[in-house]
């Protein structure tokens, strides 16, 4: 007779990989080691991902899940006006809050640079095509400065974002104040430097947001991460 499947065995695969990774680094982590760690045989673990970078990949997905929902409920929970400030401040929040996003961020744990580099598909660039519409809504509804191509704007963004993930390595390790500070200040030059003097219209500017996060919800659904 077949051996009956382990309940909810790729939740446990992922939940030992992420303990894993803030313990001893993903890098000096095996299948094994992950395996032993979820209480499963290593052949079990195959069944579920083929090969060490789909475990991390899915761990990263269930990460940004979470991060998306947080996200999701505080810009429904925030009275008036969301806009990008308030939103980076979300986002800010919402990764210090997560030990795995948090470590990567702050360099803890050299891991998420090389997973954007081997990522074959386009989910990234998927991602910045979002943030190009966000801008736009937000420009449409008054909040930010339409004279500045939405482009421009996703860039500067881009590049503010993708720094973050690699100033570790020629900055040092960063703290969560540091961090937290950084983004707020980024945050408050954004608001003002593209602010506008005309009505705003802040229930548009909360549906672009939430329009946004459904994107990456729907994305990560595709992803198959449970």
């Amino acid at each position: 007779m077949p051996r009956p499947r382990v309940p909810d065995r790729r939740g446990r695969i992922l939940t030992a990989a992420r303990d894993l990774i803030l313990a001893t680094g993903w890098a000096d982590v095996t299948v094994a080691d992950v395996a032993a760690r979820a209480g499963i045989g290593k052949g079990a673990v195959y069944l579920e991902f083929p090969d060490k970078a789909a475990i991390l990949s899915a761990v990263l997905t269930r990460s940004t899940r979470a991060l998306t929902a947080e996200v999701h409920d505080r810009v429904l929970d925030a009275p008036g006006l969301v806009d990008l400030p308030a939103v980076y401040r979300f986002a800010v929040d919402a990764l210090l809050g997560d030990p795995l996003m948090r470590a990567l961020y702050l360099g803890d744990e050299a891991v998420l640079g090389r997973h954007v580099r081997d990522v074959a598909d386009d989910r990234y660039t998927q991602r910045m095509d979002w943030l190009a519409d966000y801008v736009a809504a937000l420009q449409r509804a008054g909040v930010l400065d339409p004279a500045v191509p939405a482009g421009t704007v996703v860039r500067v963004l881009g590049v503010f974002t993708l720094g973050l993930a690699h100033a570790p390595g020629v900055l040092g390790a960063t703290r969560a104040e540091d961090l937290s500070a950084t983004v707020e200040l980024f945050a408050g030059l954004v608001g003002r430097g593209l602010a506008t003097d005309g009505p705003v219209e802040p229930e548009a500017a909360r549906a672009a947001q939430l329009d946004l996060l459904a994107h990456l919800d729907t994305q990560l659904d595709l992803l198959k991460e449970p």
